[in-house]
């Protein structure tokens, strides 16, 4: 049986979740390589009414540190060496489309649902915006 995803290069949302963690693990069994999986993560917009934005300890530019700092301490085994990882800010559903055009992606691959509650980022409704908003094949994982 031939793999549809032999060749293609592959957008990951994740949110740090244990579901999306786990899609990245699809993805690299899925590619021919590391190289062709790509990790995106979209953190929301910085509201000028945040504590940490008026008192200036906060900004994109952290924001950015952070999260790259949980690519490297969640992404750190050996397996995930080659992946391209990126940080977006704004809506997550939106985010996510716009960087698979922007890196040309065949397939995004997402699991249906991720964090809960007051950190919440892949919902389902993530997903499903996703869904109506890409116009690349979407698989959605169910774990």
């Amino acid at each position: 049986m031939k793999n549809w995803f032999a060749g293609k290069k592959l957008l990951v949302p994740v949110d740090f979740s244990d579901e999306s963690v786990k899609a990245v693990d699809d993805a690299l069994d899925m590619a021919d390589s590391a190289e062709m999986v790509h990790v995106v993560h979209v953190a929301p917009d910085l509201d000028v009414t945040t504590p940490g934005v008026v008192w200036e300890s906060i900004s994109e530019d952290v924001q950015r540190e952070n999260i790259e700092g949980s690519f490297s301490k969640t992404f750190g085994d050996a397996k995930y060496n080659g992946i391209t990882y990126h940080v977006a800010f704004g809506d997550a559903g939106h985010g996510i489309v716009e960087h698979a055009q922007e890196i040309g992606a065949d397939a995004i691959v997402m699991p249906s649902h991720g964090r809960t509650g007051f950190r919440r980022l892949l919902i389902g409704s993530v997903a499903e915006r996703v869904l109506r908003l890409a116009h690349l094949p979407v698989l959605v994982l169910r774990h």
